[in-house]
C-alpha cells in the first residue's frame, strides 16, 4: 500500500514518479465496466477518474488501447481512485 506515498512528508518526493497523462481507459469488475480517464500513471499504479467507480479493496481490470493491467483499488476521493497493479508497468 505504498503507491504515491512521500517519502520525507507533505512538501517531498513520492517514493516512485508519476507521468501525467490524460488516457481514456475502461476499468472492468465484477459488477460491470465504467469509462475513466487515467490523470497519471507510475510502474506500480495510477489515478482514475470517473463517476460510479469501485471503493477501496475491489480489484479492477485497467483496459487500455495498449492494453490491460489487473490491479485494486487502494484509495477514494469523490470521483478519484487511486489503483495499486498487481504487476509494475513496462514501459
Amino acid at each position: 500500500m505504498s503507491f504515491g506515498k512521500r517519502i520525507d512528508g507533505p512538501g517531498g518526493r513520492r517514493r516512485i514518479n508519476r507521468r501525467q497523462v490524460s488516457m481514456l481507459a475502461s476499468a472492468v469488475t465484477l459488477q460491470g465496466s465504467r469509462s475513466v480517464i487515467v490523470e497519471d500513471l507510475c510502474l506500480r499504479g495510477a489515478r482514475l477518474v470517473g463517476r460510479d467507480l469501485p471503493e477501496p479493496g475491489a480489484e479492477l481490470l485497467l483496459r487500455t488501447n495498449g492494453g490491460a493491467l489487473l490491479g485494486r483499488v487502494a484509495w477514494a476521493s469523490h470521483d478519484c481512485r487511486g489503483v495499486t497493479f498487481d504487476e509494475p508497468v513496462e514501459d
